[in-house]
């Protein structure tokens, strides 16, 4: 049963568990607040979960084996339980006044011989994107309508609700390159993947913080909003990154001034005008390590070479 492989990866993730409310639902330690006790409920019927001492909670397991840092065959393992579970088109949790995924998405995890769902794939291949990503961020593609032929990237927030979307073309040819989701995009990219206890690095787009991999944070654009903004000086993140081209930069020099100033450690990454997509995972690993932090000289440095 579905049930069952579900509980015996997830205890191998996140340790023992003991049934609950009729075997409907397991009790793990939560791994989000590590309680000495186990804490957190999973519904095994709908991977709903929640922690009762910390608060936090989910509407899929994969969020929970990103909190436990699994190794990527856990995820591969995942994608095989949730084909049983029939999530369709909508595999993670939508409020219902919120965002809505397109009625054409088509999940890539879901197995077809279709030929744009091979190309998809591809692409996405071709640009650092691997199966382990595709599983990950729930990345889907779509054959007909505005969307067709294009891969469709969702954000989550820290609920597993959708909080975004942005498509992008995967036939060279296309006319529209990009399509983004009509809501507003005053959301934080990615947070259902970030860990507010750790530093973090802003990019700018979808690939790249899929690049970036670890509590990387996707603008959508070159603007840092204001939810995003708030969240930088009030989490407890002490190091924040911008990963970001100098046109975006310029906008996010105030930012890292205000940033400094609540004693966060800002770092200006030199991308030597290249994106975090095209550099790659190892390459930006070996600029994340060389980084050096802002100083209220070199802020002022930086300000003037970027006006």
């Amino acid at each position: 049963m579905k049930e069952e492989q579900l509980v015996t990866l997830l205890e191998g993730a996140l340790g023992p568990s003991k049934r609950a409310r009729g075997g409907d639902e397991a009790v793990f330690k939560c791994p989000k607040c590590n309680h000495h006790k186990p804490k957190l409920t999973l519904n095994i019927h709908t991977q709903k979960h929640q922690c009762w001492v910390c608060g936090y909670k989910g509407a899929r397991a994969i969020q929970l084996l990103k909190i436990a840092k699994s190794p990527s065959s856990f995820y591969s393992k995942l994608a095989d339980i949730d084909k049983q579970y029939n999530f369709k088109s909508l595999p993670k949790a939508q409020k219902k006044d919120g965002p809505q995924l397109p009625k054409e998405f088509i999940p890539l995890i879901r197995q077809s011989n279709s030929i744009l769902r091979k190309k998809a794939i591809s692409y996405l291949e071709k640009r650092g994107v691997t199966k382990q990503d595709m599983v990950k961020y729930n990345i889907g593609y779509a054959e007909e309508g505005e969307l067709a032929e294009m891969v469709i990237i969702p954000s989550y927030d820290s609920n597993g609700f959708l909080n975004y979307w942005v498509g992008r073309s995967f036939e060279p040819s296309a006319y529209f390159k990009h399509k983004l989701s009509p809501t507003s995009k005053d959301m934080i990219g990615f947070e259902m993947f970030i860990n507010w206890d750790m530093p973090v690095i802003i990019c700018e787009g979808a690939f790249d913080a899929i690049s970036i991999k670890r509590n990387a944070i996707p603008l959508f654009g070159k603007k840092i909003n204001q939810q995003l903004y708030k969240k930088l000086l009030t989490a407890p993140c002490k190091e924040v990154y911008l990963a970001l081209d100098r046109d975006a930069l310029k906008d996010a020099m105030r930012y890292a001034k205000e940033l400094m100033g609540y004693g966060k450690k800002v770092y200006l990454l030199d991308l030597e005008e290249k994106d975090p997509s095209d550099i790659g995972f190892e390459g930006m690993q070996h600029i994340l390590e060389n980084a050096k932090p802002l100083t209220y000289s070199s802020f002022m440095q930086k300000k003037i070479l970027y006006q």
